[in-house]
């Protein structure tokens, strides 16, 4: 939901520059984008004719083109880059190529292809999953954004393989050099393309003469693989409406690209790899993402996450993406990989970047490349122990005097609350771009550990909640929140800071994604306890020192002052299981970990115990 306003620094001039993210023009990154499928769906929500889809080819080369695309297809492992041809592996999952390659076969179709004609060896007929099919007709929200779009609806691919046919998006877009076809030649595929699927349509049998041919271009695809939707449109299903942001008729394809013809091309050069100077090269870098299986068409950590984790507002979903990073999407390696080549992280000193391209506008901030007119008193108010770690930030003026709008124009863009400011850390290391990774970062890169990351969060909670003391007409119920990586909008740290007695319509728009500060601070203090369970498990003559250091961590995270506890051998001792391991632990040591938590509860007795007495964890 940022939209910012800042000054920037000007050298040779007082005076003062404001800066809107919608007059960025053609630099990389609008709404947080780390790749270029994501930069294209932020910027046309919608392609679904002929206006826009020259807008999404228009916008593609001034971001790289088709040479960043096949960059970013390669890093995504949905392009060898040696072949130059779709990858048909398990993973990445790339159905129509699948059944392009004759990998994974549909038996039942054998008919439907025949239907093709003179066709028949060029293309593919395809279907959709059958449960699909049988829920054409369900409003069901369960159904509707997955089920087949009318009564009759199959798909038609190529067989021909080579990634310049992967989406209609890069159809003529190919050098010569690098095996793409000149423009009036993709003309002629793709008008066999429609011969072929109006053909089938009229020898299937039971179809009506009412057909309808949409491709979904690459920014709102599913599937990086070329498909051809053919709709019975006699009975389209609730589906059909539902997907009308990204249904683009193939004949609207088809305007467009006669009218490049007509002009003697497109009208801008196509570069090739080797003059491309693009932020997505992949630089000779080995692919981090490999054996990540991403789902959805995705082509970056970001957008998977965000597609499947559609809410990320409580702690149950940032354990999961914390999780589904670790163990399914390539680790922080990944998104720092990720954020390198979008060119939000200088790859050799692990910093974040705070040029004008992309716009990091909480890193620029944070650098004092960019100043805040007005915010100098504001920053007063985090008192002399917190304003040299933060910095307060601000909306822009008229997002502020609209907070409780509710015209759409303005919702999901205005403030959140009358009263709304931002929290930002002056530390520019990456692992503190966004609370995903806290405490996730190795140390060889520098990487502060989990009780590190948890200082660091209960720090700016506590600095968040001295501003709105400090600060003028704040009421008592102040409401703090992230926005997790997948569904940021800023590749740079930033706290909401809300009063919660004066919410406007914007935080309803983006309660989906509001992930309150303390769910990220109980998530950090279970990583640690299990930490420390962990260390617990080694053998008995180990446990000791490696418990004792385990619990320091844990000590300096908040616990608050060890009590007393009645001396002697039973009272001074806690029996447990772990797992099977039997232990003996210290109470004393128990005592050091935070209030509330699993290892403070097991010390305060709060767990029954077996016939041995030990507490089974």
């Amino acid at each position: 939901m940022w939209s910012w306003v800042c000054s920037a620094i000007d050298d040779k001039s007082d005076d003062v520059l404001w800066i809107s993210s919608q007059e960025v023009g053609p630099a990389f990154g609008y709404d947080g984008a780390t790749s270029l499928k994501s930069e294209l769906a932020s910027r046309l929500p919608r392609i679904n004719d002929a206006p826009t889809f020259a807008e999404a080819r228009r916008l593609l080369t001034q971001l790289g083109g088709s040479a960043a695309l096949q960059s970013e297809l390669a890093f995504a492992g949905v392009v060898d880059p040696v072949t130059d041809e779709l990858t048909v592996d398990k993973i990445p999952f790339n159905v129509f190529a699948q059944f392009a390659s004759g990998k994974m076969k549909q038996p039942s179709l054998a008919a439907a292809q025949e239907a093709l004609g003179e066709y028949k060896d060029k293309f593919l007929i395809c279907a959709n999953l059958p449960e699909n099919d049988l829920h054409w007709d369900s409003d069901d929200p369960k159904w509707i954004s997955k089920a087949s779009m009318a009564m009759r609806h199959r798909f038609l691919t190529t067989k021909n393989l080579h990634w310049q046919w992967f989406n209609m998006l890069t159809v003529g877009l190919l050098p010569a050099a690098e095996g793409g076809v000149a423009l009036a030649e993709a003309i002629k595929e793709i008008e066999a393309m429609k011969a072929a699927a109006l053909r089938f349509a009229k020898h299937v049998g039971g179809w009506s003469d009412q057909v309808g041919l949409y491709v979904n271009v690459f920014g709102h695809n599913n599937v990086n693989s070329l498909f051809v939707h053919i709709l019975d449109m006699s009975e389209v299903g609730p589906g059909f409406a539902f997907q009308a942001y990204k249904n683009c008729p193939l004949d609207d394809v088809l305007k467009v690209l006669h009218a490049e013809l007509a002009a003697g091309g497109p009208p801008w050069p196509l570069l090739t790899r080797a003059l491309h100077s693009t932020a997505l090269q992949c630089s000779g870098k080995k692919r981090p993402t490999a054996g990540v299986a991403f789902t959805g068409g995705a082509t970056s950590v970001k957008e998977e996450i965000m597609g499947r984790l559609p809410q990320l507002k409580d702690a149950a979903a940032y354990r999961e993406a914390r999780r589904m990073l670790t163990e399914e999407l390539g680790g922080v390696a990944s998104i720092k990989n990720e954020l390198e080549r979008a060119q939000f992280v200088y790859e050799e000193s692990n910093m974040l970047t705070v040029g004008t391209n992309p716009v990091n506008i909480f890193a620029q901030i944070a650098s004092d490349s960019i100043k805040q007119p007005g915010m100098d008193i504001e920053q007063m108010h985090l008192g002399p122990e917190y304003r040299c770690k933060f910095k307060i930030c601000c909306n822009r003026p008229e997002n502020d005097a609209y907070w409780d709008s509710d015209e759409p124009a303005w919702v999901g863009k205005a403030s959140m609350s009358r009263r709304h400011k931002f929290l930002t850390t002056k530390k520019l290391h990456f692992q503190w771009f966004n609370a995903l990774v806290f405490g996730l970062v190795d140390e060889s890169l520098g990487g502060a550990s989990k009780q590190e990351a948890f200082e660091e969060v209960t720090s700016m909670k506590a600095a968040a909640l001295e501003y709105t003391k400090n600060a003028v007409e704040w009421s008592d119920d102040v409401g703090l929140f992230f926005h997790v990586f997948g569904h940021n909008n800023v590749n740079s740290l930033h706290m909401h800071i809300l009063d919660m007695n004066a919410l406007g319509p914007s935080y309803y728009k983006h309660e989906y994604r509001n992930c309150p500060v303390d769910a990220v601070i109980k998530v950090l203090r279970e990583e640690m306890e299990v930490e420390l369970v962990a260390s617990l498990l080694s053998p008995d003559a180990q446990i000791s020192s490696l418990a004792s250091e385990g619990i320091a961590r844990l000590a300096s995270a908040g616990a608050g002052k060890r009590r007393p506890w009645v001396r002697g051998t039973d009272a001074d001792t806690v029996l447990l299981d772990v797992g099977g391991e039997r232990l003996s632990v210290a109470r004393d040591a128990l005592l050091m970990a935070p209030e509330r938590s699993l290892l403070r509860r097991v010390a305060d007795g709060g767990f029954s115990v077996d016939g041995d007495g030990r507490v089974f964890l």
